[in-house]
């Protein structure tokens, strides 16, 4: 059974735990060092490994500090190494390169008991992905944060954690007093509203599912309570706010 933590979520920092009692999964590097180490009891003897969906700095600002202060492996799609070490802010070095396994599109790799399948995700970045993550326990966790649309469907899901960033109505209702133009348009072009959200639930939900956890809500345009109510009355399984 996999059980899963959330180190943060949100604008200021993003990253999450999976773990199936044998081996664990970083997914994001988002929140610090020092805030994880605490939260994981300075134990990583069991992490094999930490995907990265994209290089937006909420997701992969503390890779360095991960890099020179544990022995964990990094996974992400070569588009998003690359935007990584543009950004001089991250302090990826090129030194740091035989640090990463580089993800394709709809390619299973097998890191420690996990199998990782990346697939396309939608979002204003170089080669943003989703992840698809099996364990020979039969557990099945669909992991998608930071996009607009997904052209896919998961069956005999377990496991969902997915992204609800904000309510269309509280953007359209903002839009009347004044709402900035150039933020709607990029959260209806990079992020999922919760109608989305739903309608992703809808056409992945099985007899299978067991936990949804809602990921990345937007502080200002979201209603923490509306979601979760709203998700377990459809679907009936517990649902957590990451």
């Amino acid at each position: 059974m996999i059980k899963i933590k959330s180190f943060g979520s949100g604008s200021n920092g993003n990253s999450y735990l999976i773990d199936d009692g044998q081996t664990q999964l970083m997914i994001e590097c988002g929140i610090s060092l020092k805030k994880v180490q605490q939260a994981m009891r300075f134990n990583f003897s069991k992490v094999a490994g930490c995907l990265i969906s994209h290089e937006h700095r909420d997701h992969c600002k503390y890779v360095s500090q991960f890099i020179d202060s544990t022995s964990i492996d990094f996974y992400s799609t070569q588009g998003t190494f690359e935007g990584m070490s543009e950004d001089q802010m991250l302090h990826i070095q090129a030194n740091d390169y035989y640090r990463f396994n580089f993800l394709k599109y709809k390619d299973t790799k097998k890191i420690g008991t996990w199998y990782v399948t990346p697939f396309e995700t939608e979002h204003d970045v170089k080669e943003p992905c989703g992840f698809l993550i099996d364990n020979s326990a039969g557990d099945r966790l669909v992991f998608i944060t930071d996009s607009y649309y997904v052209r896919y469907k998961f069956p005999n899901v377990t496991h969902m954690m997915i992204e609800a960033n904000y309510s269309k109505e509280i953007i359209d209702q903002d839009m009347t007093e004044g709402f900035d133009l150039k933020r709607k348009s990029r959260l209806l072009e990079s992020h999922f509203d919760f109608d989305r959200t739903l309608d992703f639930i809808k056409t992945n939900k099985s007899n299978r599912l067991q936990e949804i956890w809602l990921l990345h809500l937007s502080d200002s345009n979201s209603i923490e309570k509306q979601f979760k109510e709203e998700t377990q009355r459809l679907t009936g399984v517990p649902v957590y706010i990451a």
